[in-house]
C-alpha cells in the first residue's frame, strides 16, 4: 500500500474511532478533547507503525505468523480487537457527555486526569517512535526476525512497543476522565500481551537460542526492574 493511501486509511479507522463517539452527541465535535486525542493517536500509529511499514516494506505473510498457528490465538487476537475499540467508544462518548451535559468535567479545568493521561500519551508516542526505529524491519508479525534486537530501548526490556501500547491505552481512559476505561485496557492488555509475548519467545528461544536465554534473563518484559 503507497504511503498516502496509508495515512489516509489511519485518518479513517482513528476518526471512526475517536471522533465518531463524540460525534453522536450534538455538540460534540465541538470539543477539542476528541481532535487533541486524534492527534495524539495519529502521531502514536504515525511514527510507529505506518513508517515501518513506509521503510521497510510488508509486513511478514499472515500464514507465517504464529498468532493465527491456534484457534485459541485466533479468538484472542479477534477478542483483542473488539474489546479495546468499544472500551475507546465508551471513554469518549462518556467524556463528551458529561462535558456537555453535566458539570462534571469543566471542559477547561485541568485536572490530574488530564496530567497524568496527558503524560501518558505523550511517553507512549516517544517510546513508540524509538522502539519502532530501532527494530527496524524486524517489528513485524510474530515470525523469526533476522537478528535479535538488544539495543535502544530493548537494552531496558524486551517488549518496548507493547508496552507503549498499553500505556496508551490506559492514559487514553484517564485523559478522558474514566478510571473504569483505564483499568479495563490494563487488563486486557494484560491477558493478550502475555499470551503474544509468550509466543514470541518461543520463535525467539528456537531462532536465537543461548543468545535470547540470556538476554531474556537480564531484562524484563515490559517495565524494567520489575515487570
Amino acid at each position: 500500500m503507497a504511503p498516502r493511501a496509508q495515512v489516509a486509511q489511519l485518518a479513517v479507522v482513528l476518526s471512526l474511532l475517536l471522533l465518531l463517539p463524540a460525534g453522536v452527541h450534538d455538540g460534540g465535535l465541538t470539543l477539542t478533547r476528541p481532535f487533541t486525542t486524534l492527534a495524539a493517536y495519529f502521531a502514536f500509529f504515525g511514527l510507529g507503525s505506518v513508517a515501518r511499514m513506509v521503510r521497510h516494506g510488508p509486513l511478514a505473510p499472515r500464514a507465517a505468523d504464529r498468532q493465527v498457528a491456534s484457534w485459541r490465538d485466533r479468538l484472542a487476537f479477534a477478542a483483542f480487537v473488539v474489546v479495546l475499540p468499544l472500551l475507546h467508544w465508551y471513554g469518549m462518548y462518556r467524556y463528551a457527555a458529561l462535558v456537555l451535559y453535566t458539570d462534571t468535567i469543566l471542559p477547561y479545568s485541568t485536572t490530574l486526569f488530564d496530567l497524568i493521561g496527558g503524560a501518558g500519551m505523550v511517553l507512549a508516542i516517544l517510546l513508540n517512535w524509538a522502539a519502532s526505529r530501532e527494530l527496524g524491519g524486524a517489528y513485524d508479525r510474530v515470525v523469526a526476525p533476522a537478528a535479535l534486537i538488544t539495543t535502544g530501548p530493548y537494552r531496558f526490556v524486551q517488549h518496548p512497543i507493547y508496552t507503549s501500547y498499553a500505556l496508551l491505552f490506559v492514559s487514553y481512559g484517564l485523559w478522558l476522565h474514566s478510571g473504569l476505561a483505564a483499568v479495563a485496557a490494563l487488563a486486557v492488555c494484560a491477558l493478550y500481551y502475555s499470551r503474544r509475548t509468550a509466543l514470541e519467545a518461543e520463535v525467539l528461544q528456537a531462532a536465537f537460542g543461548s543468545q535470547y536465554r540470556d538476554y531474556a534473563s537480564r531484562t524484563k518484559r515490559f517495565v524494567p526492574l520489575v515487570l
